[in-house]
């Protein structure tokens, strides 16, 4: 069954389908981004809380590296980490968001085809 032989609704809820399973694939990897990072930071701060407070610390700033204090380098994880906990949280809210319109056009889509005789109805 080609897409020229489906009824117009029907190729508008594919069109439709398709272009929410897209963006949920890009969400997706935008969370898998920042769930790293956020895991490289943890990994980061455990690592800190290990050493003493006098150890020299650098900070990569584009091409040069810069001295930090403990302290500053800590307070700057953290709030790297406050704002990628939120982006987290959107991104889940989001997918969450998604994955209930795909399996509702999933269904109309489905609905739709048995309606025009294309698919056999559960």
């Amino acid at each position: 069954m080609s897409e020229k032989t489906l009824p117009p609704e029907a190729r508008q809820l594919l069109v439709q389908y398709q272009t929410l399973r897209e963006h949920y694939a890009r969400i997706d990897a935008e969370l898998k981004i920042v769930e790293a990072e956020l895991s490289e930071i943890e990994s980061i701060m455990d690592t800190l809380k290990t050493v003493g407070d006098d150890v020299e610390l650098y900070k990569a700033v584009g091409h040069i590296l810069v001295k930090k204090s403990k302290s500053d380098v800590l307070k700057e994880l953290e709030e790297r980490k406050e704002l990628l906990t939120i982006k987290r949280d959107k991104y889940r809210k989001q997918l969450e968001f998604l994955n209930k319109q795909i399996s509702e056009t999933e269904n109309k889509l489905r609905e739709t085809l048995s309606k025009h005789g294309l698919i056999a109805s559960k």
